[in-house]
C-alpha cells in the first residue's frame, strides 16, 4: 500500500505517474502539479472505491517531469496503450474499432483493419466486425475487387471468381483501367460521392452493350442501380453534415453517432464508471480510429485534449448542437429514459432511490444437463453487454435450480467482496420466493450492501425483501426496466445453453469421424460453434484453415445415415 508521505515527494511540476504493483502498472495519469494530484488521489481513497483500490495495491509510484502539460498528455496516452493499466478506460476504447481500407495498390482490394496506420483510403468506424465484413462482402460483389491478398500469379482463378465476388486480376481477366473503375466505385460506395463515377459507368455499360458483353453490362448495372440508391437515400435524414462523429454525453452515458455522406450510419452507447473518465473516453476513441471532417460535442474538452486532436489530423470542433439534430439523437436512443422520471417512478412506487446499477440472474438447464447461470448488468439507464457473464454449474449435476442459484450468486458475491466488479445497488433474481430467500441469504453470508428483489413470471409480480408483492403491470415504466433485465438475463442463460449443447453435438460427431486427429478437431472447435455453421462453411474458407472440404461430406454422409 502507498503511503501519504511517499506521495509528498513528488515534485510541484507537470508530468505523468504511474501507480504500479511490481513491475505492474495499475494506473497511469498526468497532472499540472504532480505533487497536489497524488495527494488527491490519496484524499479521494477514503470515500471512492475505485482511488482506494489504486492506492491500496499499489507497492510504488514513480513519475515523469514534463516541460508542460500539453507534453505530459501525450506521455499519458502512449504509457497507457502500452502497458493497458487495470484502472485506466482509455486502453480499453484504444484498440480502434474496425475500419474498411481501400488499398493503394496497382489492384486494390478492400480489407478490414485497425488502425490509422494504412497505405490507402479508410472508411469507418464500425462498431461491429461483423458489419465491417457484411460491407466488404457487398463491395466483392458489386464492385469484384480481388479476394487475396497479397495478389498471386495464377493460371487459372480461384473459387471467389467463379462466385463472382472477384475479377481475377491475378490471371489478366480483367483490364487495368476496367479495374480502376471498379475500385473507384467502391470508394464511392464508402464515401457517398457518387456523381463522378455514375458517368463513366454509364459510358461502360454502352461500351460493353457494343461488343455484346451482356454478362457485364448486367454486372455494370447492378454498380449503377447500387449507387444511385445510394444517392437517392442521401438525405433521408435531413442531416446538414456530410461526415461527423457527434459524441453526446449524459452522465456517465457517451453516445456515440457517425453520420457518413449525411446520414445517420450507426450507433453506440458506451457507459463509463465515473463521469470524470469523459476525456480519456475521447483520448482512447481517437487513438486508432481516425477523425472526422467534423466533431460535434455536447460537453467541454480541455485545451490540452483539443491540441491533441489536432495533431492527429485537421478537423472542425463544434461544442453546440442544433435542436433539430438534438431531437434526432434522442429520438435514437428511444430505450433510454429520462433520468428524473425514472427516479420519481422507484422513489413513489418502491420508496428506494433510483439504483445505477442492476444485476439480473437466471437458470437454465435442458433437462437436467448443461446447468448455466447468467449475470446481466443495467447500468444508468441502459444493459451494458460488456459487463455480462456466465457460469457453467461445478458443485452438483441434475435439477435443482435453488442451488445452481446459490452457486451463481456465491461466485459473484466473492467477485463483488474482493472488488473485481462494481458493487451493484441492486440484485433482481428471476423467480418467486424461494429464489428470492437463497439470494438474501447469499448477501448476508458476504454482508453485501445491496438490496434483492425477485420478480415472478407468471403475473408479473415484483417481490420485495420483506415479502411485499408489487404489481409491475400496473407500473408501466418499472415494468419496463425490470422486465427488460429479467428478459435479457433469461436470453443470456439460454443461450450459453444452447451453446454448450451444440458445441457438445459438434464433438460427439467429429469423434465419430475415422481419421480426424486432435489438430483437426481443434480446428474445428476454435472456428465452428456448431454443426450448422461447420456444413454450411464454403470450400475456400476451409481450405485456408487447413481443412479438407471432405471432411464436412464425411461429417453430412454419417449425419444422413
Amino acid at each position: 500500500m502507498i503511503l501519504l508521505e511517499e506521495l509528498q515527494k513528488a515534485p510541484d511540476k507537470p508530468g505523468v505517474y504511474m501507480f504500479k504493483r511490481g513491475n505492474k502498472h495499475l494506473y497511469i495519469g498526468k497532472a499540472k502539479n504532480l505533487r497536489d494530484r497524488l495527494i488527491q488521489h490519496f484524499r479521494l481513497a477514503e470515500k471512492d472505491e475505485k482511488e482506494r483500490s489504486i492506492i491500496s495495491k499499489s507497492t510504488s509510484v514513480e513519475w515523469v517531469i514534463t516541460r508542460n502539460t500539453f507534453e505530459a498528455l501525450t506521455l499519458e496516452v502512449d504509457l497507457i496503450q502500452l502497458y493497458k493499466p487495470k484502472y485506466n478506460v482509455l486502453h480499453k476504447y484504444g484498440g480502434g474499432y474496425p475500419l474498411l481500407l481501400i488499398t493503394d495498390e496497382p489492384y486494390p482490394t478492400v480489407k478490414v483493419v485497425r488502425g490509422t496506420e494504412h497505405s490507402g483510403q479508410l472508411f469507418g468506424p464500425f462498431f461491429t466486425v461483423s458489419k465491417a465484413r457484411k460491407v466488404k462482402r457487398l463491395i466483392h460483389k458489386l464492385f469484384k475487387l480481388r479476394t487475396c491478398d497479397p495478389i498471386p500469379q495464377r493460371k487459372e482463378p480461384c473459387m471467389d471468381y467463379h462466385l463472382g465476388l472477384c475479377s481475377a486480376p491475378c490471371c489478366g481477366f480483367v483490364d487495368r483501367k476496367v479495374y480502376e473503375l471498379y475500385a473507384r466505385s467502391a470508394l464511392a460506395l464508402l464515401s457517398g460521392e457518387v456523381s463522378p463515377v455514375l458517368e463513366e459507368l454509364y459510358s461502360k455499360v454502352e461500351e460493353e452493350a457494343s461488343k455484346l458483353n451482356f454478362e457485364r453490362c448486367a454486372m455494370l448495372r447492378d454498380q449503377i442501380h447500387a449507387l444511385e440508391n445510394l444517392s437517392k437515400g442521401q438525405r433521408v435524414s435531413g442531416l446538414n453534415y456530410k461526415n461527423a462523429d457527434i459524441l453526446y454525453s449524459m452522465g456517465r452515458l457517451v453516445g456515440v453517432f457517425l453520420i457518413r455522406s449525411g446520414k445517420l450510419v450507426d450507433k453506440e452507447m458506451i457507459t463509463l464508471e465515473r463521469e470524470e473518465e469523459l476525456e480519456e473516453f475521447v483520448l482512447g476513441f481517437y487513438y486508432k480510429n481516425p477523425l472526422p471532417s467534423l466533431l460535434m460535442v455536447n460537453f467541454e474538452l480541455s485545451e490540452e485534449i483539443v491540441w491533441w486532436l489536432s495533431q492527429r489530423g485537421s478537423f472542425l470542433f463544434v461544442k453546440e448542437l442544433e435542436p433539430e439534430l438534438e431531437e434526432l439523437i434522442r429520438e435514437n436512443l428511444g430505450y433510454y429514459l429520462e433520468p428524473e422520471f425514472l427516479r420519481d417512478e422507484f422513489h413513489r412506487v418502491l420508496g428506494i432511490p433510483m439504483p445505477e446499477r442492476i444485476e439480473g440472474f437466471d437458470i437454465s438447464h435442458f433437462y437436467g444437463d448443461y446447468m448455466v447461470g447468467s449475470c446481466v448488468v443495467w447500468d444508468m439507464g441502459h444493459m451494458n453487454k460488456k459487463l455480462y457473464r456466465r457460469y457453467r454449474i461445478k458443485s452438483f449435476e441434475g435439477i435443482d435450480d435453488y442451488r445452481a442459484l446459490e452457486e451463481v450468486l456465491f461466485r459473484r458475491a466473492r467477485r463483488l467482496l474482493e472488488g473485481e466488479e462494481k458493487m451493484p445497488d441492486l440484485w433482481l433474481i428471476d423467480g418467486g420466493h424461494g429464489q428470492l430467500h437463497v439470494a438474501l441469504r447469499v448477501r448476508d453470508r458476504f454482508s453485501l450492501p445491496i438490496k434483492v428483489f425477485a420478480l415472478a413470471k407468471e403475473e408479473e409480480v415484483l417481490i420485495e425483501e420483506g415479502g411485499r408483492e408489487v404489481r409491475l403491470k400496473e407500473h408501466p415504466v418499472l415494468y419496463r426496466v425490470f422486465g427488460l433485465i429479467r428478459d435479457e438475463a433469461h436470453r443470456f442463460a439460454l443461450t450459453y445453453n444452447r451453446k454448450l449443447r451444440l458445441r457438445d453435438g459438434l464433438k460427439d460427431v467429429l469423434d465419430c469421424i475415422k481419421g480426424i486427429g486432435d489438430v483437426k478437431k481443434k480446428l474445428i472447435y476454435r472456428n465452428f460453434e456448431n454443426l450448422y455453421e461447420f456444413l454450411k462453411a464454403d470450400d475456400q474458407k476451409l481450405r485456408r484453415l487447413g481443412i479438407s472440404p471432405s471432411l464436412k461430406q464425411d461429417v453430412a454422409k454419417y449425419l444422413g445415415g
